[in-house]
């Protein structure tokens, strides 16, 4: 499914008609294999909402189990790196979910442009990425559609989760009836368990790996057709992001193709770890740029890298001097 953008093509469709439910549609913003996502006005709203319908002639039962199964989690998931939800019906048939609305557009748009990007200018809205996912993993929930169209930036710049047409439970990851498994998501930012049918949480981590290549090398570890990517990401080992840019440190090339690993067991354990793995080796690079020999900073002995905290199976990101407790609160980025 595109993302929401910051601004109305002013050279798409017209909206099906004017108003739908209570809504008035404004004008399109988006539009995926299955859905259209339209700028809209609610009278009681104060602030523009991004609607998102099935067009008429493509809503199949499939579509539409989709749009009500993304509306139940959107309506279950609150979190500040998760889309809000506002509302979902029915109007002429048709069903409908209100979002809030993303003014900001999406990682795509602003990282759209070819050439390499500092880890550093990254981080930030990868931090707030992981926090979203590892809330989602932390409720037994796959994504399963990871990538820059589908990460939205709000209203205060926080990155904002979207599209959850596809996220599978992983309590039913293996029930996928007697055709065998159901395949979907995007080719570039697929892994192999994925293409396979069978998603794991670590398969959300490997999207995020392939975002990070791609924003430090300037194109992602594989390209070409559809069918040519998913070959290539179940056989092919991701190439060395340092023969495509030798600045990049061999630290932070070790944390992106652990992450990028074929089996999902040697990535890392929490897409948490793997985020606060790459900040810890993009601060060791500026260290070590700027201190005597021999010094260094403070990092897990058994991994290499900073530590997370579990607790019931849910993991939190600590930073130094922070207990699991406050961590909870704690936003692990500044604005």
């Amino acid at each position: 499914m595109e993302s929401v953008r910051t601004r109305v093509n002013a050279f798409s469709q017209p909206p099906p008609r004017v108003q739908v439910g209570n809504y008035v549609l404004l004008g399109e913003l988006g539009r995926g294999g299955s859905a259209y996502v339209y700028l809209a006005k609610h009278p009681c709203f104060t602030m523009p909402v991004a609607l998102k319908l099935l067009p008429p002639l493509a809503a199949g039962q499939e579509q539409i189990r989709h749009l009500q199964f993304e509306a139940h989690l959107l309506a279950t998931l609150r979190h500040r790196h998760i889309v809000p939800s506002l509302d979902f019906g029915w109007a002429d048939g048709t069903p409908y979910l209100a979002m809030d609305y993303a003014p900001g557009g999406s990682l795509q748009k602003h990282f759209s442009h070819t050439g390499p990007r500092p880890l550093s200018a990254l981080l930030p809205a990868l931090l707030q990425t992981a926090r979203g996912l590892q809330y989602l993993h932390n409720h037994q929930l796959i994504h399963c559609d990871v990538k820059p169209d589908n990460l939205l930036l709000g209203p205060h710049k926080d990155v904002w989760l979207a599209d959850f047409g596809i996220a599978t439970p992983l309590s039913t990851k293996r029930d996928r009836g007697s055709h065998g498994p159901e395949v979907r998501g995007t080719a570039r930012y697929m892994a192999p368990e994925q293409i396979q049918g069978h998603p794991l949480p670590a398969s959300d981590q490997y999207a995020l790996a392939v975002m990070v290549y791609q924003w430090l090398c300037g194109h992602p570890p594989f390209e070409g057709s559809a069918l040519g990517i998913c070959v290539q990401q179940v056989k092919t080992p991701a190439p060395r992001l340092r023969d495509h840019v030798p600045s990049i440190s061999a630290a932070v090339e070790r944390v992106v193709l652990k992450a990028l690993a074929k089996d999902p067991q040697k990535r890392f354990a929490h897409v948490l770890e793997f985020v606060s793995a790459l900040k810890q080796a993009s601060l060791s690079e500026r260290f070590h740029l700027n201190t005597p020999s021999g010094a260094g900073g403070m990092v897990s002995s058994r991994t290499g890298y900073p530590s997370y905290a579990s607790s019931s199976k849910r993991v939190y990101l600590v930073e130094p001097g922070a207990t699991s407790e406050t961590t909870l609160e704690k936003p692990i980025i500044s604005h």
